[in-house]
């Protein structure tokens, strides 16, 4: 429900009649960039092709079941009727005058793959027809086969690798999608932060340019009754300009982080809005050691490492395999029928094979394999070894990040106060005369000044927030 009443506001912001009432929350925003926005879009098409690739490689490991059928029409002729033209032609179905034809059918089915399956299972039927001296004869051969691999060096069969292999791609894809969402979310945070200082900061610039616009009138009262120097008014001018200057300065950023953020929701990049005000949120953990903990519980990077991994202990099990014995079973039982004479003829026999391959020589490449396959298990052992520091490294240094820019703050408060109460006292001075006007003037740009870096280490403070909390895999 949050999510569609988000989805109804950014419609109407988009209509364009409510652009410049509408104020966004943080929560919105985030609901918004997963619902709409391209880079969620772009994960989840990533997904789906993920998931198709999947069940196609599932399928190479179910049963298939094929039909066939065939028409066969055979003509013997000779010019001599010697015994051996005569068992050819009966041999091949034909006849030294005549013509011979059969239909053949057949049901196969498999388990592992269309090509060497692990297993397969075959049914077939023949009828053959003789129409000779117009007479009708009848051979049906009916017949059942079985063929299964035992071992091929991965238990299940080398296609059942595949399908491992493939389990391992799919988690590895959904662990990715996961990741995307926790960057999206990190970077409408950080872009809604962005947008907030901007307009924290236009608003503050404007107070600003007000203040000089009005010193500078003060001032050239002053300079009319000859109280205050061509340099006083010099100043106070440059002030003045310099402040409309950073106003402009900081519509230009506004105009920018707004778009960006509107770029993150999917909205047209004119959208008008605003951003909520938030509170100073305070880091999901107690400690460094507990942001730590956290860190390595829930970062995406280590769980992708332990899936390459086991996606590598599979190619060394196929390696290992290809140095071993393989083997297949097989079986058959036919059913031959003769009702060419009056009396019924049958013919039955049954087949039971046993096929054992070994590699003999392979000039070293099964053993090369298995080492090259084994040293990629170690490479993904030691990785996230490697992974593993370079977390909690990270998380260390967004914790002092954090933990300097709260001192930051603390500073800069201490010195927007000093500073405005220094400028109360110059003002006092100042219209009593035991202070000058550039002493003033100094005074109005120190205070204006310390509020803008008091404004800046909060907005710091929260990017550093956001820092660490993408540092923990949150």
């Amino acid at each position: 429900m949050k999510r569609i009443v988000c989805l109804i506001g950014i419609m109407l912001i988009m209509i364009g009649g409510l652009a410049a009432q509408a104020a966004l929350d943080l929560a919105a925003c985030i609901d918004a960039a997963l619902a709409a926005g391209p880079d969620a879009a772009v994960a989840a098409r990533n997904l789906d092709v993920a998931r198709a690739t999947h069940a196609l490689n599932q399928s190479k490991n179910g049963f298939a079941l094929a039909a066939s059928g065939a028409l066969n029409m055979n003509e013997g002729f000779s010019f001599d009727s010697t015994a051996l033209n005569t068992a050819l032609l009966a041999k091949a179905g034909g006849s030294n005058a005549g013509l011979s034809s059969s239909i053949q059918a057949g049901l196969t089915l498999t388990k592992g793959a269309s090509t060497s399956p692990f297993t397969r299972l075959a049914l077939t039927a023949s009828q053959g027809f003789n129409s000779e001296f117009a007479s009708l004869a009848n051979s049906t051969i009916l017949g059942l086969s079985v063929a299964q691999t035992v071992w091929d060096g991965y238990p299940g069969g080398q296609v059942r690798a595949t399908v491992d292999k493939s389990v391992l791609t799919l988690r590895g894809k959904e662990l990715q999608a996961v990741q995307s969402a926790s960057l999206i979310v990190a970077n409408v945070k950080k872009a809604y932060v962005t947008m907030l200082t901007a307009q924290r900061t236009l608003a503050l610039r404007l107070g600003i340019a007000d203040k000089q616009k009005a010193l500078l009138k003060q001032i050239t009262a002053v300079y009319a009754i000859r109280q205050a120097t061509t340099i006083d008014l010099q100043t106070a001018q440059i002030n003045a300009k310099s402040a409309d200057l950073d106003v402009e300065t900081s519509r230009h950023d506004l105009a920018l982080a707004r778009q960006r953020l509107a770029n993150l929701l999917g909205m047209p990049p004119d959208s008008g809005f605003s951003v909520a005000e938030i509170a100073d949120a305070a880091p999901r953990a107690a400690s460094l050691e507990d942001a730590v903990s956290t860190g390595l519980a829930k970062r995406i990077e280590l769980a992708q490492a332990d899936l390459s991994r086991r996606s590598s202990a599979i190619d060394l099990a196929l390696a290992k395999g290809q140095s071993q014995a393989s083997i297949n079973l097989t079986g058959g039982l036919n059913v031959a029928l003769d009702t060419s004479t009056a009396t019924t003829r049958n013919a039955d026999y049954a087949t039971l094979g046993l096929r054992l391959g070994l590699p003999v020589l392979d000039a070293g490449a099964a053993a090369a394999l298995v080492a090259s396959s084994s040293a990629l298990v170690g490479v993904y052992s030691t990785t996230r070894k490697q992974l593993e520091q370079s977390i909690a490294a990270d998380i260390r240094d967004a914790w002092w990040t954090l933990d300097l820019q709260v001192r930051r703050i603390d500073l800069a408060l201490q010195s927007r106060d000093l500073f405005n109460a220094k400028l109360a006292l110059v003002k006092a001075q100042n219209s009593m005369g035991t202070a000058t006007n550039q002493e003033l003037m100094t005074a109005v740009v120190d205070a204006a000044t310390a509020e803008a870096t008091y404004a800046t280490a909060k907005s710091n403070y929260l990017l550093a927030v956001i820092a660490l909390e993408t540092a923990m895999g949150l």
